[in-house]
C-alpha cells in the first residue's frame, strides 16, 4: 500500500468514526441515535443502506450539520465523491467552526488531487483546531503537491511536535527535504519513519537509494532488501539492489537481479542498458546485443510517443 492510500485509510476511519461538537444540539432534537445508526452502518460496510438512512434523516432534520456529515462520509466511502462534497459544504454552512467538517471536505479534494482547494479547508481545521496533528500533515502533503516545499516542511514539522509518533510525517518530512537535495535530514527522516513504522515499505527504497548514492553499499542493501521483503514485486527496491550488486562486481548476481526488474517492469530502460553492459563485462556478447536492440526499440517506443506519430493517441 502506498504513502497516500494509507493514509487516506486512516483518517478515512477517524472521519466516519467522529460525530463531533454538532452532537449536543443534535441529541436535543432527541434523534442523536439516528446518527450512530447511520455510522454503524459506514463501519460495517452497509453503504447503499447507511446512504438511505442518512438521506431520510436529512430530510428530517435538514439543519443539523451531523447528518449532513454522516450522509457525506457514507456517500464518499461510495465513492460518489460530487454529492459527498455537496454535503460537506452544507455542513460547513450549518456549523463552519467545527473543523471536522472542513477536514472531511479537504479529504474529497485530495482524493481527486485537488490540492489547492483541500489547502484551503485544512487552513480552516488549523485555524480552529491548531493541535490537529493529521490535519497539518495532510496541509504539508497538500501544499508539497503544489511545489510549495518551504510551507510544507512546516506544517510537517508542527504535526511532529504535536504526535512525534504520527504514522507517516517522518516519511513526508524526509521526502521533503530529499526534494530540497538535504540528503543527510532525508536520511534521518526516513530511519524515524521505519523505527516507527516497520512495516511500511517507502522510506526503506528512498533511505536505500541516499545511501547507494553515497556509497555506502551494505546500509544500502540492507535497506533495498528489507523493502524488498515487505514488497516483493516493487520495482524501486529491486533495481536500487541490483545497482548495488554492479556496484560491488558481482555480476553473475547482478543479472539476476536485472532480470527481475524487467520482468516486474518489461520496459525499464535503464533496467535492460545495466543487464546489456553486465552480459558484455561476461563475455556473453549474443544477451548484450539483444538487451541493446531492446534499448533501441524502447527509445524508439518513446519518441514515437512524444511525437504523437505512429498510432499514438494525443493526451
Amino acid at each position: 500500500m502506498g504513502a497516500s492510500s494509507k493514509i487516506a485509510l486512516l483518517l478515512l476511519a477517524g472521519m466516519l468514526a467522529t460525530i463531533g461538537p454538532d452532537a449536543r444540539a443534535f441529541a436535543q432534537s432527541g434523534d442523536n441515535a439516528r446518527a450512530e445508526e447511520i455510522g454503524s452502518l459506514v463501519e460495517a460496510g452497509r453503504l447503499e443502506e447507511a446512504i438511505r438512512e442518512a438521506r431520510r434523516a436529512v430530510e428530517q432534520y435538514p439543519r443539523s450539520a451531523t447528518l449532513h456529515r454522516m450522509l457525506g462520509a457514507a456517500l464518499f466511502k461510495k465513492g460518489m465523491n460530487s454529492e459527498a462534497r455537496q454535503e460537506f459544504r452544507r455542513a460547513i454552512e450549518l456549523a463552519p467552526n467545527d473543523p471536522q467538517n472542513h477536514f472531511n471536505l479537504a479529504l474529497v479534494e485530495l482524493s481527486e488531487n485537488q490540492n489547492a482547494a483541500a489547502a484551503q479547508e485544512l487552513e480552516a481545521v488549523v485555524r480552529l483546531q491548531p493541535a490537529n496533528a493529521q490535519a497539518r500533515l495532510l496541509l504539508g502533503r497538500a501544499y508539497h503537491n503544489q511545489n510549495r516545499t518551504l510551507p510544507a516542511i512546516e506544517q510537517f514539522q508542527k504535526a511532529l511536535a504535536i504526535a512525534p509518533s504520527l504514522p507517516l510525517a517522518h516519511y513526508h518530512l524526509g521526502f521533503a527535504y530529499q526534494s530540497q537535495g538535504n540528503l543527510s535530514a532525508a536520511l534521518q527522516e526516513y530511519q524515524l519513519e521505519i523505527k516507527a513504522n516497520p512495516d511500511f515499505y517507502e522510506p526503506y527504497a528512498h533511505a536505500g537509494g541516499i545511501q547507494l548514492g553515497q556509497g555506502n553499499l551494505g546500509a544500502a542493501e540492507e535497506l533495498f532488501r528489507k523493502g524488498i521483503q515487505l514488497r516483493p514485486n516493487a520495482v524501486q527496491a529491486q533495481y536500487g539492489l541490483a545497482r548495488v550488486l554492479l556496484a560491488r562486481k558481482d555480476l553473475s548476481a547482478a543479472v539476476g537481479a536485472l532480470e527481475r526488474v524487467i520482468e516486474l517492469k518489461p520496459d525499464h530502460v535503464e533496467a535492460h542498458y545495466a543487464l546489456a553492459r553486465t552480459y558484455q563485462q561476461l563475455g556473453k556478447k549474443d544477451e548484450a546485443a539483444r538487451e541493446f536492440r531492446m534499448v533501441s526499440e524502447l527509445h524508439a517506443r518513446s519518441a514515437q510517443r512524444r511525437s504523437g506519430i505512429a498510432g499514438s493517441t494525443p493526451q
